[in-house]
């Protein structure tokens, strides 16, 4: 061990690239150098601020060492950095649609509007390349005989069943796990629960729902117990002042 933080300090030392630092502190956290790997991301964020891979491994450090609101902040920045280059995802959908590569461009389209959902052009664009559904063929109304009220017209209208138009839904798989990187649970879920909703037999994604719960129960438990840390201390100062006020009342009336 001693030989290997000798080799990481003088890699350090020597001002490494980003990719050879990402990798350096990747294995720090592997050995459980939290702090350590706290430390050196966060020199390495001064030098590098817009690297996505270091300040998503300072973000997941943070959330291991327990200090969860610190892994909120970082994973808020690692965010918005991918927010600004979501504009890949549509070029790259225009490219793939040029080379009638429809399949692809679904999948660039279904990742630059999770980022995106307001931009109405690539809605409707990504709306072109799903497969289009044949139209039921409209059974005709029974005939009604010429001797048939105007009230039996209407009451005939009125019983038949009216075609509700639903709402697209943007839902996959691919979609939930960008929700995963970018620590929103909540809506991966949701969107989970959306593809089991159309999907019954999907195991996976039921599986997958699971899973998602269990980490927001795991952060849950975390804040909690930090809760009651908090909780203890702020107990203790309260006695340790009460009996300040009482040594300097006893020192006052001596």
């Amino acid at each position: 061990m001693a030989n290997s933080d000798e080799l990481y300090t003088r890699i350090l030392a020597d001002g490494p690239s980003p990719k050879t630092l990402f990798h350096l502190l990747t294995n720090l956290k592997k050995e459980g150098q939290l702090r350590r790997v706290i430390q050196e991301s966060l020199k390495a964020l001064n030098a590098y601020p817009n690297d996505i891979h270091i300040r998503r491994l300072l973000a997941e450090t943070y959330f291991d060492a327990g200090l969860i609101s610190q892994a909120e902040a970082e994973l808020e920045k690692v965010s918005a950095l991918i927010g600004d280059l979501t504009d890949t995802y549509k070029l790259q959908a225009e490219i793939y649609m040029k080379q009638n590569r429809k399949q692809e461009a679904t999948r660039c389209l279904e990742l630059y509007l999770a980022h995106r959902p307001d931009d109405r052009m690539a809605l409707d664009l990504l709306n072109t390349l799903a497969p289009k559904e044949e139209a039921p063929v409209e059974e005709p109304y029974p005939h009604i005989e010429e001797t048939s009220t105007k009230s039996e017209e209407q009451k005939v209208l009125q019983e038949t069943p009216a075609l509700e138009e639903e709402p697209a839904e943007i839902a996959t798989p691919t979609l939930a796990e960008i929700y995963v990187e970018q620590g929103q649970i909540e809506e991966a879920i949701d969107t989970y629960e959306i593809i089991v909703a159309q999907h019954p037999e999907d195991e996976s994604s039921r599986g997958r729902i699971e899973e998602l719960k269990g980490i927001i129960a795991e952060r849950s438990a975390i804040e909690e117990k930090q809760r009651d840390e908090l909780r203890k201390k702020e107990k203790m100062i309260a006695i340790l002042e009460s009996w300040l006020a009482n040594i300097r009342e006893q020192f006052k009336t001596a």
